[in-house]
């Protein structure tokens, strides 16, 4: 959504504003028209911009399960500034060391939704939905919109018109995954499939999910109970072959080890 919109703001001749870094700084907004980009739904001291009857908003969100796992594997790689700033309270390691250090996905998952993923889906939750001059969309809507149903929707929302609507869907195209944005050597795509949960989550981690966020998946309309818990599958328990199998290959990595160590005598 920046790429898409920060090109239809340079095709329409509007300002192009990113919250975060220019917080504070969103003084002068009755000149002409303006494209003001948020990450999340918190707008602080700015919030009582979203009710300008001359204000059109497009709130986007994700399934909160593929948040965290979006969230937690951006991180561990992610050369973000603010993921390389030591971190109060972790022993002067950095939010992504803190995150790479721990064993196992699960650990990983679980530092994510204490952490960042927290405030995001929070910010979520404390959403004002409803807002008449608000659309309200989906990622998993998005994602599959290679007809731009739902993009022609939202821009007609906004009040484009038809010219600037035949602008705004090359922009469109060309920042999706299914058009010319490849995921290849792309920074910030690792997969963008929908429903990541289904084959990342099992019972155990979506207990713990449920434990942190009870109310998420209803409030934002992708559950309607619990019941999607019940629904994943175990992970495999390894057969007796593999085990037998995997004692084997370590034992015979062990010797290995010892033949290439060098002598003590």
């Amino acid at each position: 959504m920046d790429g898409v919109f920060k090109a239809i703001a340079g095709d329409l001749g509007a300002r192009y504003m990113d919250f975060r870094p220019e917080h504070g700084h969103q003084t002068d907004l009755d000149r002409g028209p303006f494209i003001l980009f948020s990450y999340d739904s918190d707008f602080g001291n700015f919030a009582s911009l979203l009710d300008r009857e001359d204000v059109k908003i497009l709130h986007l969100i994700r399934d909160p399960r593929d948040v965290v796992i979006s969230a937690m594997h951006y991180h561990k790689a992610s050369r973000e500034s603010w993921l390389h700033e030591p971190i109060p309270g972790y022993d002067n390691l950095t939010y992504q060391r803190a995150l790479q250090n721990l064993p196992t996905k699960f650990e990983q998952y679980l530092f994510e939704m204490d952490n960042s993923s927290a405030s995001t889906l929070r910010d979520m939750e404390r959403w004002r939905y409803g807002r008449a001059n608000c659309f309200e969309a989906r990622y998993e809507d998005l994602r599959r919109d290679e007809e731009l149903v739902t993009w022609q929707r939202i821009m007609t929302f906004l009040g484009l018109d038809a010219e600037e609507q035949a602008l705004g869907s090359r922009r469109f195209w060309q920042n999706s995954l299914f058009g010319g944005l490849s995921r290849l050597g792309n920074k910030h795509v690792r997969s963008g499939a929908i429903a990541q949960w289904r084959r990342e989550f099992t019972p155990e981690l979506a207990d713990a999910f449920l434990k942190r966020f009870p109310n998420a998946l209803q409030t934002l309309g992708y559950e309607t109970n619990d019941a999607w818990v019940h629904e994943l599958q175990q992970p495999a328990a390894p057969s007796m072959f593999s085990a037998l199998r995997g004692l084997a290959a370590h034992h015979w990595e062990g010797l290995a080890g010892l033949i290439r160590s060098p002598s003590k005598f």
